[in-house]
């Protein structure tokens, strides 16, 4: 069955399934088909929100300023327009990972449970020798915009990942509902950071995917769909959600 198309000012969701509602929150240059490899085992027990955020995909970048917390208030209206009932569980990947958390933060009220894959809540939550690429990748591209400033795009999304995502350990600490930290033992988030991440949320679980990459979410679909599933079903009736 084909998703329903919902466009709520400059967002493009789509729609499918039925039940618990389940927002899910792209990463850094994708849009809502990165979740294409799991979507069919989600859509099949919930009702699923995908979105593109805002300037990926089919969703406009609109005016202003690109940013997560830009698009964590996105996030935010596309909830009270499609589920104005009912709070959404949120699965986050990368990016949307650290979106998720800054909803979450700032709207309490529209989460009922949160999966955090691959988030970090600082530029050194990733390992240093991307760091170190994507800092080259921004001084080259600095230099290009002069000449060419259609690169202009490309460094903002750039920039995304190396300006602070605005999360801090307080707002990790105030999280109040059922969290999975999840990401692959293989991933370009530090363990380190994953594990804090961990800690601070608390009563929080913590999944690692041996040999799994960053983008486990797509690469290891038969394996993550499975393990968002079972977090769901056993968290979330649980809670009354």
């Amino acid at each position: 069955m084909e998703p329903i198309e919902h466009r709520i000012g400059d967002i493009h969701v789509e729609e499918s399934g039925s039940g618990m509602p389940v927002l899910l929150i792209h990463g850094n240059s994708g849009d809502l088909h990165d979740f294409a490899g799991v979507l069919p085992r989600l859509s099949s027990r919930y009702r699923v929100l995908a979105m593109d955020c805002r300037g990926y995909g089919r969703s406009a970048r609109g005016h202003g300023p690109l940013s997560l917390a830009r698009m964590a208030a996105d996030a935010a209206t596309v909830i009270r327009t499609l589920s104005p009932d009912r709070p959404v569980a949120v699965v986050g990947f990368s990016d949307g990972a650290n979106i998720a958390m800054l909803l979450v933060a700032r709207h309490p009220e529209l989460v009922s449970a949160l999966v955090l894959n691959s988030g970090n809540i600082a530029v050194n939550g990733m390992r240093f020798w991307l760091r170190s690429r994507l800092r080259l990748l921004d001084a080259i591209l600095r230099s290009v915009i002069k000449r060419a400033p259609a690169f202009g795009r490309e460094h903002e999304i750039l920039r995304l990942m190396l300006d602070q995502p605005g999360i801090d350990s307080a707002d990790l600490a105030g999280i109040r509902v059922p969290t999975l930290v999840l990401a692959g033992s293989r991933d370009i988030i530090r363990p380190a950071h994953t594990h804090m991440i961990h800690r601070l949320v608390a009563g929080s679980q913590l999944r690692i995917v041996r040999g799994a990459p960053h983008t486990m979410i797509k690469s290891h679909a038969t394996i993550v769909g499975p393990i968002l599933t079972a977090f769901l079903d056993e968290e979330v009736p649980a809670r009354g959600a």
